[in-house]
């Protein structure tokens, strides 16, 4: 009999710990909901590597989500040829630009990414005016932010970026964002 309590005592004690995370899952969830806004961040920097290929570094940062799936497309204009990725195909398409892909990943209410493009200019020694770099924040049902802070132009195979050091959006949140 002792052994049969035993059982019966764990399993409810499972149940009593399973039914607690849920309540505290629903309590953060609901005050995230009421009490945080939700903000969309993108940090960009641009090293010079060496005469004429540069390293731009993109950082974005979805901050208190609500959703699982949030998506980050970046568009960086034609004008630039991306050495070590491939252009993302699973996204619409922009005339001018070529779309990569963030690789977005949680981090308790935040998700976030940084990539590593080494660009150059397309087409040597010529001055490229300034075209800005388009970031695109999704979930699986909708476009959530725009992003057009950040420019890139180049001079003479030197490319520059000009932008803040860090572009915010902040948002109230919904369900379903």
């Amino acid at each position: 009999m002792k052994k049969y309590l035993k059982v019966v005592g764990w399993i409810f004690f499972g149940i009593f710990l399973q039914f607690k995370f849920s309540v505290l899952y629903g309590i953060v969830f609901l005050e995230n909901l009421n009490f945080h806004d939700r903000s969309y961040f993108v940090e960009m920097k641009l090293l010079p590597a060496s005469k004429s290929v540069h390293l731009l570094n993109i950082k974005t940062t979805v901050h208190h989500s609500l959703g699982s799936d949030y998506f980050a497309n970046v568009y960086i204009p034609k004008h630039y040829k991306v050495v070590n990725k491939d252009p993302y195909t699973g996204t619409e398409g922009i005339d001018g630009y070529n779309a990569y892909k963030m690789g977005m990943k949680r981090k308790y209410r935040d998700v976030l990414s940084s990539e590593d493009f080494i660009i150059n200019p397309s087409i040597p020694d010529i001055t490229i005016e300034p075209a800005p770099i388009l970031v695109h924040f999704e979930n699986m049902e909708q476009r959530l932010h725009i992003d057009k802070t950040f420019e890139l132009s180049s001079n003479n195979n030197i490319i520059e970026l000009k932008g803040p050091k860090r572009a915010e959006a902040t948002y109230p949140q919904q369900l379903g964002m």
